[in-house]
């Protein structure tokens, strides 16, 4: 048993001088065990090999998390997805029973909206509950490990885009390298998203609510100056839609609404005038309709009916009668109340503030009618809310146009629950059970006899599919009491705000069929929030199934639709303009826990990286120095007066500790023997690295003169064969110092010069 014995910590032994007539009963006992000793003795970070505290521990740094690809500014890459360490496991199940993968094969209907796949139809995704190493950073393979993947849209030719949208949104991550670190990544509009669980199918990463609260955590650093531009005449961020939205780096809940909410055909109530883009598409089918091979699909239709038949066998003579009755439309931002929540950096990246936003709904009892019709009925409506922070760096009086270094930061949320809740009432005490209800169309329209007669009592008969709800209701807002708790933001582990009566945001499924929402619900966003429906694809009565495919004016937000021909309609389409948004910046770490982690855990996480990640230290400050600006010499007026020459200090260059790993010597043809160094991010890392080193030697290679964007660079015993991919050094000479150094080029995997860059000797 550790021991909490004061004399024998290395530090000056406390002394206790009791007056006498002046003392109390005191003991300190040598075998107290009821403390965090995992916060005074661990030397890892909270809980980091526990798959059931710690389910979701993403590294990028890690080759465990991540493929560590070289990315490109412009470049997707379907295969970088991140991967946790860990993986959720209550019950110790023996994973190799669960080995075997099972298919989706109506994933595409959805996933076209975020990039994950680039087809409507044809396309299945996998899952498993166990673990399987050899589909571990395949984008389409799921198992009980959490898998984040970045974003994309396919809103480019051939399939036709939306006029209310001309520019096309820009979703980049570029592969970086920090001599402290290693690998990480920075983002230009892009992020990484997934889903930790699949609604109505047998998989769930993360639990669907936690007994007393959960704990997120991020290594982030946010870029005070971007070093690739977007064409701004064809191209944009998320952000210069959304200003609002900005710097958004976590988001947890629904991706997007239902993007089959409204009838094929018809015209919405908005708009009587307009015809809807879908019509035509009434009979379009889920994939178990022409695939009776499919087990876990129920066979659908993919756009709601608006109206249904009901049988009847009474009052019908002698035989039986049917009777069409319309089916009320669906409102989509029903998907999204309660369903989620973000947080952001919002203001100068050098001392930026933090933002939690969600959307709550609300509901209350009115009086309706009058006299004898007089009566209570329960309405509901949503209130959007955002809190901010003051600045975080506030102690060092930055001014933000003085400061230019990029800076790392922890970031660390935590949702504390008042009320302490037992696995058996997760669902039932304010919980999903109170709006949720599954039923069946017959009961729905009154004829639930259907349910007891041919041919659902037929042997081998079709039976009639279940219809999943979720109503809100008086229960949903008796019980807010049971989701009542407190969301706390750390900053390196200090605790920087406290959100007191913070209404539990406990993520759900869609109004919809499982087959409609596929990996849609159940999300997480690590570096973004949720582009929505932005991208979203649907099919053409003209090209169904196959594409190109077209966009539904329905599924954008109000303030798209202003702007264009299509402003007499109104929608309900929240997700895209309240949290369509993404960070700018570098990312490292990501962490979710399944406990609210308190502050001496919190404080131990910071401890732990503190060094590594150089990061600000509230109990001990150390503020970045302003950069000194250049004198802007006054004029004189008459005879003039000589200037004083000022001589400034000169800036010593930091000495990095960390060693290059990997050299190759290159030659250009006809000229003298190049040197290079691979994952060199930046022609400001190479500087650094060339002044601080001086000799190098590896594997050979070729390039062919001259050194320009489009050059072949070769392997020196097979110069036809492309060399490796990779960020380079490239000098004149086998041994490598600052006056014989070049360039900085990239070299993309077909072996052609990408981007180079002329470096200057200032050591």
């Amino acid at each position: 048993m550790p021991t909490q014995n004061l004399n024998t910590y290395y530090f000056p032994k406390y002394k206790s001088n009791l007056r006498y007539g002046q003392y109390f009963d005191l003991t300190l006992s040598a075998d107290e065990g009821d403390y965090n000793q995992e916060g005074v003795f661990s030397t890892n970070l909270i809980a980091e090999n526990d798959g059931n505290r710690l389910p979701i521990n993403i590294d990028i740094t890690s080759s465990n998390c991540s493929p560590q690809n070289s990315i490109s500014f412009g470049q997707y890459l379907s295969g970088a997805t991140i991967v946790s360490k860990n993986y959720y496991n209550p019950n110790n199940l023996d994973l190799s029973c669960y080995s075997a993968f099972t298919g989706s094969c109506d994933v595409g209907l959805v996933a076209t909206d975020n990039g994950l796949y680039t087809g409507m139809t044809g396309n299945t995704l996998y899952y498993t509950m166990g673990i399987r190493n050899d589909y571990k950073f395949h984008p389409h393979y799921y198992d009980r490990r959490m898998k984040l993947h970045m974003v994309t849209g396919y809103t480019t030719s051939p399939n036709v885009v939306f006029s209310g949208r001309p520019k096309n949104t820009l979703y980049n991550i570029v592969s970086d390298y920090d001599p402290y670190i290693g690998y990480y990544q920075q983002l230009y509009g892009g992020f990484y998203q997934g889903f930790y669980k699949l609604f109505g199918y047998d998989y769930e990463v993360f639990p669907e609510r936690v007994n007393k609260g959960w704990t997120v955590e991020m290594m982030l650093k946010p870029r005070i100056t971007d070093i690739y531009t977007a064409n701004t005449n064809t191209q944009q961020y998320l952000n210069n839609i959304y200003n609002n939205n900005a710097g958004t780096f976590f988001y947890f809940g629904t991706r997007a609404e239902n993007k089959y909410y409204h009838f094929a055909n018809g015209s919405p109530l908005s708009n009587s005038g307009y015809t809807r883009a879908t019509l035509g598409l009434t009979e379009l089918s889920t994939c178990s309709c022409s695939n009776t091979g499919v087990t876990n699909s129920n066979c659908i239709t993919v756009y709601p009916k608006s109206a249904t038949t009901a049988y009847h066998n009474i009052g019908c003579g002698c035989g039986a009668c049917t009777e069409q009755m319309s089916v009320p439309p669906l409102d989509p931002k029903f998907d999204v109340l309660s369903n989620g929540v973000s947080i952001r950096f919002n203001g100068c990246p050098a001392n930026p503030s933090l933002c939690v936003k969600y959307i709550k709904i609300t509901g209350d009892c009115v009086t309706t009618g009058s006299c004898l019709t007089t009566g209570l009925t329960y309405q509901t409506g949503y209130t959007i809310t955002e809190v901010c922070s003051p600045p975080i760096y506030d102690d060092c009086d930055y001014v933000c146009t003085a400061i230019t270094e990029d800076r790392w930061v922890m970031i660390s949320a935590v949702f504390e629950r008042y009320t302490t809740i037992e696995n058996c009432d997760l669902l039932n005490l304010g919980g999903l059970n109170d709006i949720r209800k599954v039923t069946y169309q017959s009961i729905l329209n009154g004829t639930s006899y259907n349910l007891i007669m041919p041919p659902e009592t037929n042997s081998g008969g079709t039976k009639e599919n279940k219809v999943y709800q979720v109503n809100f209701n008086r229960k949903w807002f008796d019980d807010t009491f049971y989701r009542m708790g407190t969301l706390t933001l750390y900053v390196n582990g200090y605790k920087f705000m406290v959100i007191e009566n913070f209404e539990e945001i406990i993520p759900r499924e869609l109004n919809t069929e499982k087959e409609k929402q596929i990996g849609v619900p159940f999300n997480l966003s690590f570096g973004g929030g949720s582009q929505g429906l932005h991208d979203h694809l649907i099919f053409s009565s003209t090209t169904t199934p196959y594409g190109p495919y077209i966009q539904d004016p329905e599924l954008f937000p109000n303030n798209i639709l202003s702007a264009t021909t299509y402003s007499g309609l109104s929608t309900n389409i929240l997700i895209e303009q309240n949290f369509g948004g993404t960070f700018m910046g570098g990312i490292s770490q990501f962490r979710m826990y399944t406990e609210p982690l308190g502050s001496p855990s919190i404080q131990h996480n910071f401890r732990i990286l503190e060094k590594q990640y150089r990061l600000f230290n509230f109990w001990c400050p150390n503020c970045l120095n302003p950069a000194t600006p250049t004198p802007t010499p006054t004029p004189t007026i008459g005879t003039p007066t000589p200037t004083p020459t000022i001589s400034p200090t000169p800036t010593p260059t930091p000495t990095l500790n960390a060693q290059p790993t990997f050299w190759n010597s290159f030659r250009i043809v006809g000229q003298e023997q190049w040197d290079s160094f691979t994952y060199v991010a930046n022609p400001e890392a190479a500087q650094i690295i060339v002044c601080n080193n001086n000799q190098y030697a590896g594997q050979p290679g070729v390039i062919t003169a001259p050194l320009i964007v489009g050059s072949f660079v070769g392997q020196y015993n097979n110069p036809s064969s492309p060399y490796q991919e990779g960020h380079f050094i490239v000098a004149n000479n086998g041994n490598v110092s600052p006056l014989t150094v070049l360039y900085w080029v990239v070299i993309n995997a077909s072996g052609i010069v990408t981007q180079y860059t002329l470096l200057s000797p200032p050591c």
